[in-house]
């Protein structure tokens, strides 16, 4: 798998903003991204650095891919260690995103252009919440009570046509117009910059994937809540994830953070209190740029 240079403990958490860590949330972060089997570059990037956990996918062929994840990321990190009391805090960032990506020098025939999707760790109307992010198909996931859910809904033509009932979600994971993207930061569409945004209470025990579309073309919502309510730790998780879409295909580059939302998920222990209890994990990575 492709690795990214910096990193931190897995049990010990990307740390929140103190006053969300006083009140018991602290996320505990893992991710994992490779380029994939057909791919020659890969153009995924990541940030995870609390309280924002972000994955940004590059789009506009291999160079300008690449250009618009890293621009794309260099804003966004203006939102780690940051104490986020507004949504319009995370709509600032994204929009700065979307000029930097907008601003790159390109004579390409597709304009250089990147999906973002995520969640930020935030405290709004006194109370901790998630604020949960997406521009184009990359995705957020929750995972609540063992239940799976997908948040975010895809800005592509595939999902406007399963929503005008044209097509059935089996179908349009198949259609041949499903990576046509409606909404992005840059890439020449009418609304680059503009990301649809959900709230979410904080609760212990929640786990979020965040992913581009080379997990969930591969992976179905089985097969995701599968890995994901396996009780394994958040970076064994997502590696476990891009290890499953790479067996199922890996046709795209593929990327996956796993953000426990409080202390209460950890790893599986022991049945037996007198067994060991299983060694902590390799460190995290806190950020990928393609």
């Amino acid at each position: 798998m492709t690795e990214a240079l910096t990193g931190t403990s897995d049990a010990a958490g990307s740390h929140a903003p103190g006053h969300l860590e006083a009140s018991g949330l602290d996320p505990v972060a893992g991710a994992a991204t490779d380029v994939g089997r057909t791919r020659p570059v890969n153009e995924d990037g990541y940030l995870a650095l609390a309280p924002a956990f972000l994955v940004v996918d590059g789009m506009g062929g291999h160079v300008s891919g690449r250009a618009a994840t890293r621009a794309a990321l260099g804003e966004l990190r203006a939102l780690a260690g940051t104490d986020v009391t507004d949504e319009a805090q995370v709509v600032d960032a994204v929009t700065a995103a979307a000029r930097a990506v907008v601003a790159i020098p390109s004579e390409a025939l597709n304009p250089p252009g990147c999906t973002v999707a995520g969640v930020v760790l935030a405290e709004l109307d006194g109370d901790p919440a998630w604020i949960v992010l997406n521009i184009g198909d990359s995705r957020v996931y929750l995972l609540r009570d063992d239940v799976l859910r997908q948040v975010t809904v895809d800005h592509s033509q595939v999902q406007e046509l399963i929503d005008a009932g044209r097509l059935t979600e089996a179908e349009g994971r198949v259609s041949p117009r499903r990576h046509v993207i409606t909404r992005a930061l840059g890439g020449g569409t009418e609304d680059s910059g503009v990301p649809a945004l959900h709230r979410l209470d904080a609760r212990p025990g929640d786990r979020f994937l965040i992913c581009s579309d080379g997990v969930s073309d591969e992976l179905d919502d089985d097969a995701l809540a599968t890995v994901l309510g396996a009780g394994m730790g958040a970076q064994r998780t997502a590696e476990l994830i891009v290890a499953a879409a790479l067996e199922a295909g890996g046709h795209d580059n593929t990327t996956a953070l796993v953000v426990d939302g409080a202390p209460s998920r950890r790893v599986a222990a022991p049945a037996d209190p007198g067994e060991a209890a299983e060694a902590p994990e390799e460190p995290a990575p806190e950020e990928h740029r393609a």
